[in-house]
């Protein structure tokens, strides 16, 4: 008897698995052409290392997905532990369920760990771009720094617009007299939810971040570059906009900001676009890129020259991290 029910439970399986075959080939056919077109778009712009920059936003994604659904679930069983609003919104109660989320933590490893394999091989690329002649394995102290210091801080942005989301909900749930179901309820069918969604999207904006951090790095080092212009792509499929349009063509020296008016007026000086100084609203899935300016005379210098400048670039790089790094310390 039990042989034969083990019999229907598995031919049941099969015959679910027969019919859900075809959407799982639909979603497999999508997400390839999803990435398919994100690497076409990558090449399109002349970044470098599409195909691992794809294969990064993939694992990048997946990464903060995991973190996003574990969040919820942890969110929505703390909530249920309470009767009452009332009870959840006592002095203490929603600080405390907050401070014990481990989802910043998570997306920082998330992060720390891909941009760690990722930026170094892009630093490499971008200074044979110009030139394939220097050496092309160093990466300044203040990059790497950069990297974990860049993971830690974006983890705790998305953990705390999850918790500010909640607690709006939470407020807004209790001023209509709503109970504690009904928040529930909400919860599962809101946007704060929507872990695929903001997951792929920082992916993407983070990818497109690395490649301009390493972009950078590789022209402050690389002695025949002297200027930088502001490109917008314009490959993509979002809206562009209207301002990060007007900085196409804007040019400065390889150490200087841009100069660019935010869409609310307000005046920004990134390094390069998508920096991390720049608003979400000014940096999330922006694909304008920083282009290399050569200076034809010293890209004729001796090669032994050039490699003198690159390695007085990056020891500059390093001198400035170190003094930042001591300037903090006496600071605190």
């Amino acid at each position: 008897m039990q042989n034969h029910i083990a019999d229907i439970g598995k031919k049941a399986g099969e015959n679910m698995l027969l019919q859900y075959k075809p959407l799982l080939k639909a979603i497999e056919v999508y997400l390839k052409k999803a990435d398919d077109d994100l690497t076409d778009t990558f090449e399109d712009e002349g970044r470098a290392e599409p195909e691992e920059s794809v294969e990064t936003v993939d694992s990048i994604e997946t990464g903060v997905e995991d973190a996003l659904e574990k969040q919820k679930k942890y969110l929505l069983k703390e909530i249920k532990k309470h009767e009452t609003l009332s009870a959840l919104m006592s002095a203490g109660v929603l600080e405390d369920i907050f401070e014990r989320d481990k989802c910043g933590k998570k997306i920082s490893k998330v992060m720390s760990k891909e941009l760690g394999k990722l930026i170094p091989d892009l630093v490499q690329t971008y200074v044979n771009f110009v030139d394939e002649q220097l050496p092309s394995s160093f990466v300044s102290k203040k990059t790497i720094a950069w990297i974990d210091s860049w993971s830690a801080e974006l983890g705790d942005m998305m953990k705390i617009t999850t918790h500010n989301a909640l607690s709006d909900m939470i407020k807004r749930s209790f001023d209509n007299g709503n109970d504690i179901n009904s928040l529930i309820r909400e919860i599962k069918t809101s946007g704060i939810r929507d872990e695929y969604y903001r997951a792929r999207t920082v992916a993407v904006t983070e990818v497109l971040r690395a490649h301009n951090v390493s972009r950078q790095e590789a022209a402050i080092q690389n002695p025949c570059i002297t200027r930088k212009m502001w490109r917008h792509t314009g490959e993509h499929k979002n809206k562009p906009r209207e301002n990060h349009v007007a900085m196409d063509g804007q040019i400065v020296d390889v150490d200087k900001p841009f100069t660019l008016t935010g869409m609310d007026g307000t005046v920004y000086n990134p390094m390069f676009p998508v920096d991390p100084n720049l608003p979400p609203e000014e940096s999330i899935s922006c694909h304008c890129i920083a282009q290399d300016i050569v200076d034809d005379d010293i890209l004729a210098m001796p090669l032994e020259e050039r490699q003198r400048l690159q390695r007085e670039a990056i020891e500059s790089l390093d001198a400035q991290w170190e003094e930042e790094q001591k300037a903090g310390a006496e600071n605190e």
